[in-house]
């Protein structure tokens, strides 16, 4: 049997690809269900009030560093994507300012190859 996803890329990610509406690829299948990870507040999904990081709530949450980011990250990967225990994925979380902002990079490995990043400002 044959799995078809939708595609929801970004327009605007760089290797987003135009007139592509279905994929069956499983890493593209893997980022998707990443970002509505990282998206989702926790206790915003009333069937599973644990799903979601809620990103934007941790990355400014000043008792939090890192380290706690990346392994909340981890368990919800873990826990909620199934097909990810056959992929090595390694979030890795930077903190920084520029132009008189601070911001929160967040980039995704999979199988030590960058595959998507989070910009959270």
């Amino acid at each position: 049997m044959i799995i078809h996803d939708i595609y929801t890329r970004n327009p605007e990610d760089l290797n987003y690809k135009y007139g592509v509406l279905e994929h069956q690829d499983a890493i593209e299948a893997i980022i998707a269900k990443i970002r509505m990870i990282l998206s989702t507040s926790q206790g915003r999904v009333l069937s599973d009030v644990n799903f979601g990081v809620g990103i934007e709530d941790l990355v400014f949450e000043t008792k939090i560093n890192k380290n706690e980011i990346e392994e909340k990250i981890k368990k919800q990967i873990s826990q909620y994507i199934t097909e990810a225990s056959e992929f090595k994925i390694s979030p890795k979380v930077n903190f920084g300012q520029a132009d008189g902002y601070d911001y929160c990079l967040i980039d995704i490995y999979i199988n030590d190859v960058k595959t998507t990043g989070i910009l959270v400002k």
